[in-house]
């Protein structure tokens, strides 16, 4: 069918199957552009969510075998947000077997996993025992409870364990596996207990399974527990010039100090640095006994830190001496400024 223009032209007039069509092609075109752009929130949403946990994780000290540890559990959980795992341990607990089940059958896991739960257990400490210091364990007794734990045996077997009581000559502790998945052979065996404290260190002591309960392991109560190695805070890379002045004491020594002009401040430079210690390069002998006051400004903030000498390094060739100065005293604004410039840059 045609119509004829006031110009005298000659127009088709399209019958009423091209219309739908061609409105159809239109919605087409428009959604799958729509999906598209929709495709790429969703991965760049996804990408800002990735980003986010990893710095939660780093946050927390975690090193970057434990991060992919933890990536593997948020995964098989399926969580729609990963970084909720930090504040839910029920959720953490409900992936961890999903995660035991999945080393189970994988091939492609070549780790010991005498190894693989010992870095389950750091991770589970530092993620929901955040704590920055705790006084060293004199005892089996002062383990609190729903303190996770790894056993292993020189054979190769080896359980993740939660512990639940700790009674006069036992300790009762729930493990992560189906009942029957661990061997009965392992009550023959001694085992090794190994535990971590945020904040302290890790500790481990030798015993016996003397039951095994469906998901319940009892163990024997040790007479002694082993103190390993003391937790150390991860250092960053800096180099933030300093100065070093001996700390005065008293007036008497006040005035010893300005006889024998030896409170003259030492220029350095801090080259590593977490919350709690400082490496730091100068090129003058320093000290062990004094205490010294560390001067320098960190993200246009103003420190000033008492510490004292943990250890030194001489390059003989270059005279250039490194000093490990740990923090005795400094402000909560000072602390709170360190802590945010490390955790950042970890």
């Amino acid at each position: 069918m045609e119509i004829i223009t006031v110009f005298g032209v000659r127009w088709r007039v399209a019958p009423l199957w091209e219309v739908g069509l061609t409105l159809f092609v239109i919605l087409l075109v428009i959604t799958f552009f729509a999906l598209l752009r929709y495709n790429q929130y969703l991965k760049l949403k996804k990408s800002s969510l990735e980003q986010l946990f990893i710095y939660k994780a780093r946050q927390r000290g975690l090193t970057g075998y434990q991060v992919r540890i933890l990536q593997h559990i948020v995964t098989l959980s399926k969580l729609s947000s990963p970084e909720i795992i930090f504040i839910n341990k029920a959720l953490f607990e409900n992936g961890l077997v999903k995660f035991l089940q999945y080393i189970a059958k994988s091939k492609e896991i070549t780790e010991d996993l005498r190894d693989i739960f010992k870095d389950i257990v750091i991770t589970y400490e530092k993620i929901y025992n955040p704590t920055e210091y705790q006084e060293p364990l004199n005892s089996i007794d002062e383990i609190s409870a729903d303190t996770l734990v790894c056993g292993y045996s020189n054979t190769g077997r080896a359980f993740l364990a939660k512990i639940m009581l700790i009674a006069e000559d036992a300790i009762h502790c729930r493990y992560f596996r189906k009942p029957g998945q661990l061997s009965d052979e392992i009550i023959t065996e001694p085992v090794t207990i190994f535990l971590f404290r945020n904040g302290d260190a890790e500790y481990s002591f030798e015993t016996e399974i003397t039951a095994i309960q469906e998901n319940t392991i009892v163990v024997k109560k040790p007479e002694a527990i082993k103190r390993g190695k003391e937790v150390h805070h991860p250092f960053i890379q800096t180099l933030i010039p300093c100065s070093i002045q001996k700390k005065k004491k008293d007036k008497e020594e006040e005035e010893a100090i300005i006889q024998h002009d030896d409170n003259e401040p030492v220029n350095g430079t801090i080259e590593r640095l977490n919350e709690f210690e400082a490496v730091v390069r100068v090129e003058k002998t320093l000290q062990y006994q004094y205490e010294y006051t560390l001067f320098f400004t960190l993200e246009n903030f103003k420190i000033e830190i008492v510490s004292k000498i943990l250890a030194s390094r001489t390059i003989t060739k270059e005279k250039i001496i490194y000093y490990t100065f740990k923090f005795i005293e400094m402000s909560e604004a000072a602390q709170n400024v360190i802590s945010k410039y490390v955790k950042e840059r970890l």
